[in-house]
């Protein structure tokens, strides 16, 4: 999330920010109107991987962490168990993804695998973009993506462990919760999928 020269951060920034978290309210309740829609397709990951990889890691964070929380106070959905891991998860999910993108999309522009860009044009001012904006490779994007995903996955797991003495978890409850993971998997497969594509898309908009 950039700041302009008044150190303040643009209106168009906090404006993709309120509405991907909206999304990652509303989202939720869609899919959970079919049996397993939720646990399966994993509706509130989507605004946050789109947040950290378009306006960065830190509007990402703030998507991640405060959906879950948002979502709660006003539907129930997720229970306050669900709740607290989901916070870390997906505030890392979209920290990452933040982080990484511009990274990748360095390091690939150095190897010369500029073949498959977002937009490789230069932009209005007649310089190149930085990289991690629209010039970046799909291929950052994907890499961050999967990256983010993994590290998200990790702190999940790593945050149920540790709350469950906190609250006197069984064994039982907590094989729930980490089952949780696999059920996902076809939420992933269809992230991967579809955020590269929906972010091309949202920055080629910007552009015009």
């Amino acid at each position: 999330m950039t700041t302009n020269s008044s150190g303040r951060v643009p209106t168009g920034t906090l404006t993709g920010i309120a509405l991907l978290l909206a999304l990652g309210v509303v989202l939720p309740i869609v899919f959970h109107a079919f049996p397993l829609g939720g646990r399966i397709f994993l509706p509130m990951h989507l605004p946050t991987f789109v947040a950290g990889l378009v306006l960065g890691p830190v509007a990402g964070l703030v998507v991640g962490a405060g959906s879950p929380i948002v979502s709660g106070l006003l539907t129930g959905r997720p229970t306050v168990f669900y709740m607290v891991p989901m916070v870390f998860e997906l505030a890392t999910y979209g920290l990452v993804a933040g982080l990484l993108r511009p990274r990748f999309a360095a390091l690939l522009g150095r190897r010369g695998r500029t073949g498959d860009t977002l937009l490789a044009s230069p932009g209005a001012s007649g310089h190149a973009d930085r990289p991690g904006t629209a010039a970046s490779p799909l291929a950052a994007v994907s890499l961050a993506l999967v990256c983010s995903m993994l590290a998200g996955r990790v702190v999940w797991v790593g945050v149920v462990v540790w709350l469950a003495p906190v609250i006197g978890l069984t064994a039982r409850t907590i094989a729930m919760a980490l089952g949780a993971i696999g059920a996902g998997w076809i939420g992933m497969v269809i992230q991967l999928a579809l955020i590269p594509a929906i972010v091309r898309a949202i920055e080629r908009t910007r552009k015009t």
